[in-house]
């Protein structure tokens, strides 16, 4: 009984963990971040953390955000935990058409 138990463990984590490619490449492809303004863009985390707790955030055109979040949102783990440390929002750029980030101030 034991092996099916494995079995069926392993194949929850691995559909679990979808399509994901994380982390996403250091540029998205072009249609994730095109902008005219910084309002044509929004702040998606991808991490299992916050960015200011270990994840990553990225600024893609608003449209996009779930086809964003289904391809390269990080899987979490069961056990998975965070730290709570606290980081100014981030505030939209739209820079040469394509969508940026920067931080806040407290």
């Amino acid at each position: 009984m034991k092996p099916l138990f494995a079995l069926l463990a392993l194949m929850t984590l691995l559909s679990a963990c979808g399509n994901a490619e994380y982390p996403p490449p250091d540029v998205l492809p072009g249609e994730y971040t095109a902008c005219d303004v910084p309002e044509d863009c929004a702040v998606v985390e991808l991490g299992c953390c916050d960015a200011c707790n270990g994840g990553e955030a990225r600024s893609v055109a608003a449209d996009q955000v779930d086809d964003v979040r289904t391809r390269y949102t990080e899987p979490c783990g069961m056990n998975q935990a965070c730290t709570e440390i606290g980081c100014p929002a981030w505030i939209t750029t739209c820079e040469e058409s394509v969508c940026g980030l920067e931080r806040d101030t407290f």
